[in-house]
């Protein structure tokens, strides 16, 4: 092993690193072991915020008087103040499922599975306990015995909703962020990811399957010192194919027996992504914003290229 790998091997410590790999193998020696670090995440904390401003506008049109003066903003605040008075509860929901929309078309690296799932939930809690609102009062005009069991709907709940939606969600991404370990042996790439227990996986890559990498730190990475390295294979690992997709894990056109498609109109508005081709950017199919990976995208060429001159790997002697 070069200098430079050996560097690397002598910072850790091996024995930790079989514990989370259990199927790192004897014959391999570990080399690196990393994980997305916090940064990397900032994006999933951000759409929190706006989460829960989202929930505060709407506490404060209804807290507060609508701004007395002269002068565009003024009349601008004034108008939005009177679009959420008009639109109430519904107001918000629209809002949220726009959110979600342009969240999900837009692929960006939020558009995931769980991140659009909880913003359509975060938008649906104030519209199903205002439902419950008036199922309650409708009962009792029919004399059933159905009571709402939250305390009555207004528009104060947004603050406390907004603060347990964001909080839930920053729980989630640091749950998510912990959830991808990264190791490096002599022999292979290994990517594992355990999320809530149930969505587990685990990748190996032996660098003989590598067939080329590609590392594009971000400009606030770059600042910040961490980004992705992508490992390219044959069999299409590391490459991001997107096509229309619900992102819920439920088709936008579902193919009939008869070869008929049928629409499914809601899941099919917020399921529409952008098409593009291009690395994949999840944390389950590259190394995801890991620190210094200008150094992790030398050392995996440097071991590359001490198994191409293994005996028996070294194509001049076929």
């Amino acid at each position: 092993m070069s200098d430079y790998i050996q560097d690397f091997k002598s910072k850790i410590d091996p024995h930790a690193v079989r514990t989370v790999f259990p199927e790192i193998t004897d014959s391999e020696t570990p080399i690196w072991q990393g994980s997305p670090s916090f940064f990397s995440m900032a994006d999933k904390y951000i759409l929190a915020i706006i989460i829960f401003l989202t929930h505060a506008v709407f506490f404060a049109a209804e807290q507060f008087d609508s701004p007395e003066g002269d002068g565009q903003m003024y009349f601008i605040l004034s108008l939005f103040r009177s679009l959420i008075d008009i639109s109430g509860t519904m107001g918000f929901v629209l809002t949220m499922l726009i959110i979600a929309k342009l969240n999900h078309y837009a692929n960006f690296s939020t558009s995931g599975k769980w991140t659009t799932s909880w913003i359509i939930i975060s938008a649906l809690i104030p519209f199903i306990w205002y439902l419950a609102d008036i199922f309650s009062t409708l009962s009792g005009l029919v004399g059933s015995n159905f009571e709402n069991p939250l305390p009555q709907w207004n528009y104060f709940w947004f603050l406390p909703l907004g603060i347990f939606s964001s909080l839930v969600m920053i729980l989630l991404t640091f749950i998510y962020q912990n959830a991808f370990h990264y190791a490096i042996t002599d022999k292979r790439i290994h990517i594992r990811k355990n999320f809530l227990f149930f969505d587990t996986s685990v990748h190996g890559i032996s660098f003989e399957k590598i067939e080329n990498l590609k590392a594009n730190p971000p400009i606030i990475g770059r600042i910040l010192g961490y980004g992705n390295v992508h490992i390219l294979t044959a069999s299409g690992l590391g490459i991001q194919q997107e096509s229309v997709d619900t992102g819920l894990g439920v088709p936008e056109e579902i193919v009939t027996n008869k070869g008929k498609k049928t629409s499914l109109s809601l899941f099919g508005w917020i399921s529409k992504q952008r098409r593009r081709n291009s690395v994949a950017q999840e944390p389950s199919d590259c190394l995801y914003g890991i620190r210094s990976p200008m150094k992790i995208y030398r050392l995996i060429n440097e071991l590359m290229d001490a198994n191409n001159n293994l005996p028996g790997n070294n194509s001049d002697l076929i």
